[in-house]
């Protein structure tokens, strides 16, 4: 009598209780699963424990949400050993998830195999079951997305599948090399010269995000380059401009001036292909007030890289 109660303790001390399954994560509503194996057991205690395993693992699956039956996802435990049990998830003859269980993680394994073989067994199911609801290969092969989205009622007609949109009528302009943008040539008496600068570097940024496999010269390297050709920047017009990107090195240049025609300022862009001469695109911005102007410019530089 005390022999048995002193191997009882030494059970209780060699393991911890088993730890809790999972919660149903969503997808799983009654898709069926079939169990077999172990197909290879390990000799000593995994012989003991095997018997009880398959009925473990079908019932934890239940405690899930599944239903054991054919005709869905297959199970199939390939070998039992001591501290590793192997399997694998079927659909349709197809592997979808290989599940290794290593009992020295589980935390409730026994040494004891003769006297908690069926603990041990539920200890590995939990690891198996875990580890299968887990798995996102598993929830696509058991239709996850379809049991994702709740079920609608009758009364609810199903959605409208979206048409495509047509393609839009306009696409960026493919350019290469290098992007000059001249300082904007300012005419009205309400902005200063930082101020035309500004929209200057505003044409300069948009440029940077709509071509941004263009080499786009900075300020300052337009002034080295233009001082080293005997040229000023405001000197340039017409025709100069674009002999000045021929001399700068530049592919393309931008070019434009500011204005105020009436009660309204103007913003007008032009692009230019140096190596031709020829004029690309042109856009035109246009605003009642400073502050409107800034957001048409930004609209202006975009249809200058655009072709309609």
């Amino acid at each position: 009598m005390r022999i048995a109660f002193a191997a009882l303790l030494l059970v209780a001390a060699c393991k911890t209780a088993a730890p809790m399954l999972p919660e149903n994560p969503g997808w799983i509503g009654g898709q069926r699963v079939a169990v077999t194996g172990p197909q290879n057991v390990g000799v000593g205690g995994p012989e003991l424990a095997a018997k009880y395993l398959r009925d473990d693992v079908e019932n934890d699956l239940r405690s899930e949400g599944f239903s054991i039956g054919e005709g869905g996802l297959q199970v199939v435990i390939e070998s039992f050993e001591k501290s590793l049990l192997r399997a694998s998830v079927q659909s349709d003859g197809r592997e979808v998830q290989r599940i290794d269980v290593n009992g020295d993680e589980l935390g409730c394994v026994s040494s004891m195999w003769g006297l908690a073989a069926s603990d041990n067994a539920h200890c590995y199911s939990i690891g198996l079951v875990s580890a299968m609801v887990q798995s996102k290969a598993v929830a696509r092969a058991a239709g996850a997305r379809a049991r994702e989205t709740p079920q609608r009622t009758a009364a609810v007609p199903e959605p409208v599948e979206r048409q495509p949109e047509p393609p839009s009528s306009s696409r960026v302009l493919t350019l290469r090399g290098k992007l000059a943008v001249l300082d904007l040539k300012n005419f009205t008496k309400d902005l200063t010269r930082e101020n035309a600068q500004y929209f200057t570097d505003v044409i300069r940024q948009a440029s940077l995000r709509m071509e941004p496999a263009l080499d786009i010269m900075t300020r300052e390297n337009l002034l080295v380059l233009l001082q080293s050709t005997g040229k000023k920047l405001e000197e340039c017009e017409g025709e100069c401009e674009v002999d000045t990107g021929r001399r700068i090195g530049a592919d393309q240049i931008v070019s434009g001036e500011i204005q105020k025609v009436g009660t309204r300022y103007k913003l007008t862009l032009r692009l230019h292909d140096t190596h031709e001469g020829k004029l690309l695109s042109s856009a035109i911005g246009s605003g009642k007030s400073i502050d409107e102007l800034d957001e048409s410019a930004q609209k202006a530089a975009e249809e200058l890289f655009t072709v309609r």
